[in-house]
């Protein structure tokens, strides 16, 4: 019985690198160490397959892979001087963002949204953006209203010189300059992966017939209502708004094929 109480007792002091024993608080100290050997990010690999993420996400994103378009792993090593274990890691995690699809016999191929999802992100982009707006018009200092203001403007002026590429840009600086404002870390997340599920849908609603005036009077009521700090007001004109481009979109599904590559990124214009 001793000896078995004394061997549990060397066991938990734990030796030192010369094999005597160690004190209590050694032994702990070298736990912490282990510990944070294991957690720290030192490996290049890693990293690597960090980045080999973010740019194969962004080059779907933008549209330089159109949807359907096939991805072979042999040509994405090449072009991204990673190995074949760190792309299918790539693949996989861009697969739970749904941004591609594993289809049999052809592999990972850049995903094509339905009508049907198109339809229901719009509308779960109504809900989150609304409340952006809500949470922006109560919390914003006269300063970050002021720069609000100041990006409208720019959206405005550009809108009328009939630069499609420059519009959806403006217009997503201003909703975005909201979301950044609000700090809202959840729809933040939420908005992000929803905003790249919608990358094949790039400007398609302001290519509708009429679109773009409408669009420039809602805006101008969801200004308005911002500026009189009538919080409530803005993130409903801002759910209408958002709304009413999605069914623009879908109206411009409906009328026939979509061009495979539209090179601006997405904005509920």
């Amino acid at each position: 019985m001793y000896d078995k109480m004394s061997r549990m007792f060397v066991n938990d002091v734990g030796r030192d690198s010369s094999g005597q024993l160690g004190r209590p608080g050694e032994r702990s100290f070298r736990r912490l160490e282990m510990a944070g050997s294991v957690l720290r990010i030192t490996d290049a690999p890693a990293l690597l397959r960090d980045q080999a993420l973010e740019r194969l996400r962004d080059a779907i994103i933008s549209g330089h892979f159109a949807p359907g378009t096939r991805l072979i792993e042999r040509e994405l090593c090449e072009q991204m001087g990673v190995s074949r274990t760190s792309i299918r890691e790539v693949l996989r995690g861009l697969e739970a963002e749904h941004l591609i699809t594993i289809e049999p016999r052809r592999g990972p191929i850049v995903a094509r949204l339905t009508r049907k999802q198109v339809a229901e992100i719009y509308d779960v982009r109504a809900l989150l953006e609304s409340a952006v707006v809500r949470i922006f018009t109560q919390k914003a200092s006269d300063q970050e209203m002021a720069q609000l203001r100041a990006l409208y403007d720019k959206l405005y002026i550009i809108r009328r010189s009939g630069d499609v590429a420059a519009i959806a840009k403006a217009a997503t600086e201003f909703s975005g300059y909201m979301l950044k404002i609000a700090e809202h870390e959840l729809i933040s997340d939420l908005h992000r992966k929803l905003t790249a599920r919608m990358s094949a849908l790039r400007g398609v609603s302001i290519s509708q017939p009429g679109r773009l005036e409408q669009a420039a009077e809602e805006l101008a009521t969801i200004m308005s209502a911002i500026e009189r700090r009538d919080a409530e007001s803005a993130a409903r004109y801002f759910a209408t708004y958002v709304r009413n481009a999605g069914e623009a979109a879908l109206a411009r599904i409906d009328a026939g094929p979509l061009p495979s590559h539209v090179p601006m990124r997405d904005g509920p214009v």
